[in-house]
Formats: C-alpha cells, sequence, structure tokens
C-alpha cells in the first residue's frame, strides 16, 4: 500500500504530511517549508515559483508518492460564506438550482467562482419543506492555479478542500459536535478560524487574518512580550462570533475546542474561557493518529486532518 500526501497551502508556508491510512493515521514524515512572497491579495493567487521551487525540492529529498495526492487551503479570507435557503429537491439537483440563485446571494459574478455546501437541515414548513445550506464560494483562479502547480509536479490529485471543511471532519472524527452546539477553534501565525458544529454539521464558519508570527517564533523566550493589542483583537473575533451564533439561533455553544500552532500559549483558552464562561479544551492529542514522539500534532492539524 503506498502512502498519501497532504499538503496544506497558505499564504506563508506549506505544511507537508505523509502518512498511511489504517485503522490508525500513521505520519511517516512531516515537513514546514516557509514561503518568502506571500499570497497577492489582489489577484487572489499564491506565489506559483516560490511554492513549485520548495514542494520540486522536498520531492528530491524525499522518496514520496505522488499517486495520492491532497491539497487543503488555509486561512483563505477571501472565502465567501453564505447561508441560503432553497426548496427542498433532490440532491442530485442541489448544485443546479444552487448556481441558479446564487447570484442573489453574492455580490460577484459567481461564474468566477467554485461553489461547495454543506446541508445544514432540512426546514418542514406544513407539508412543505426547505433546504437550509450553508454555501462555500471560492475563487476559481485559487483552484485552477492549485491544479496548475501540482500538475506541473505531476502529482495527482484525489481531493483541494478548504480548512472550514477539513475542520468539519475532524470534529466528526472525535466526536465534537454530536450532541450539543460546539466550536472548534484554530489558531495559526496567520488567521484565526472559528467553525461552530451541530449534529456532525457545520452551522457557522469564519476565517479572520492576523500576524502573531512574531508570537510563534519567541513563544518559548522567557523575556519575550507579548502584544496585547493583538491577542485581544483575536480573542474578540472568536468571543464575538460566538455572540452572533446566540442571537441568531437562540442556542447557546456548550463546548469550546481549540487546535493549532498557539493554541497552547499566552494564556488564550484561558482568556477566552473567561470571556464567554464556557469550558475551553485543547486539542493536542488524538488517539487515531500513530505518529513520530517529535511532532507537534497541532502544528499540522489541517494537514493530518485532510488524510483522517
Amino acid at each position: 500500500m503506498f502512502n498519501s500526501l497532504s499538503i496544506e497551502l497558505n499564504s506563508s508556508y506549506i505544511k507537508i504530511i505523509e502518512g498511511r491510512k489504517g485503522k490508525k493515521l500513521k505520519v511517516i514524515n512531516y515537513k514546514e517549508i516557509r514561503l518568502e512572497s506571500e499570497v497577492n491579495m489582489v489577484s487572489d493567487l499564491y506565489n506559483e515559483t516560490d511554492i513549485l521551487n520548495a514542494l520540486n525540492l522536498y520531492l528530491l529529498e524525499n522518496k514520496v508518492s505522488k499517486f495520492d495526492v491532497n491539497v487543503v487551503l488555509s486561512g483563505v479570507t477571501n472565502l465567501l460564506v453564505r447561508e441560503i435557503i432553497l426548496p427542498f429537491v433532490s440532491e442530485d439537483k442541489i448544485y443546479d438550482m444552487l448556481k441558479f440563485e446564487s447570484s442573489q446571494y453574492f455580490p460577484v459574478n459567481i461564474d468566477k467562482y467554485i461553489l461547495d455546501y454543506k446541508i445544514v437541515e432540512i426546514i418542514k414548513e406544513g407539508k412543505n419543506k426547505k433546504l437550509k445550506l450553508l454555501v462555500f464560494a471560492v475563487p476559481k483562479s485559487i483552484i485552477e492555479q492549485v491544479i496548475e502547480i501540482m500538475n506541473k509536479l505531476n502529482m495527482k490529485i484525489n481531493k483541494v478542500d478548504i480548512e472550514s471543511n477539513v475542520l468539519s471532519k475532524l470534529s466528526s472524527k472525535i466526536g465534537i459536535g454530536e450532541k450539543e452546539e460546539s466550536m472548534l477553534i484554530n489558531i495559526e501565525r496567520s488567521f484565526l478560524t472559528c467553525v461552530v458544529i451541530k449534529n456532525k454539521v457545520i452551522q457557522l464558519t469564519k476565517t479572520y487574518p492576523h500576524d502573531m508570527k512574531d508570537m510563534l517564533f519567541n513563544k518559548d523566550r522567557d523575556d519575550f512580550i507579548a502584544d496585547e493589542y493583538k491577542l485581544n483583537e483575536i480573542i474578540d473575533n472568536a468571543v464575538k462570533l460566538i455572540e452572533f451564533y446566540r442571537m441568531r439561533e437562540r442556542q447557546d455553544i456548550k463546548s469550546i475546542y481549540i487546535t493549532g500552532e498557539l493554541c497552547k500559549y499566552f494564556d488564550i483558552p484561558s482568556i477566552i474561557s473567561k470571556k464567554t464562561g464556557i469550558i475551553v479544551n485543547i486539542l493536542d492529542k488524538f488517539d487515531f493518529i500513530d505518529s513520530k514522539n517529535d511532532i507537534k500534532i497541532e502544528d499540522y492539524i489541517i494537514p493530518i486532518s485532510m488524510l483522517a
């Protein structure tokens, strides 16, 4: 059985996990590559040359299979997310109806986006039924560029996905949001993503950009003083989203789970718990993963979850 490759593409780094699927996901190898030039926020495109060079070097230095490659896009701040209500139709007709109706929900040329959706709820109104969908619109240019990059590297793509979907997959894997509304927070050096899960389905998701590279790279220094303004802004984004969900759904989030590069630092879990009154659980150990002792699972949670 050949190994699978999971690649997380971010504006400032690439994270790679090589793993073998089984009763447990066995992590064979892992690598982080920092990118010098970040994504062009005007054109929505990555720096193709940097990514090609970085991945080419990795492939030369490591004997890895190119036949099962999974790519996940993380921290995509120009991802459009809307809740949409449609008349009830069979699942094979949802996408066509969604394309037809989407222009009234997305103030963009929808032909330049790729749509994905999750069925949140089937609403019953007397004898009639409606579909409540959470719809994601990703710039088509990004997906096409990723596919082109992988083709140039002779990699066979199994799937291209977005971070919020992968976090939802992780939630289902470990039972988050199975019996009660829960929020999963992924806090990384350049973004914070929050996903609300209920009955194993995404109800709400939001990504907030930030710059905490200095905090990540200096987190173990005793003399380093964190920027309190940045910390408060990041924490407040999560708190405000929780309040928004409470007001919209008239339901309380019962539990919060936090993972990612900065999930254990600068007292972030404790501050979120104090501000919300909700217990915050740190996710840094997972029973379904068989890994090398020196890897910090939370640092690679996105590419790992892509293979889970």
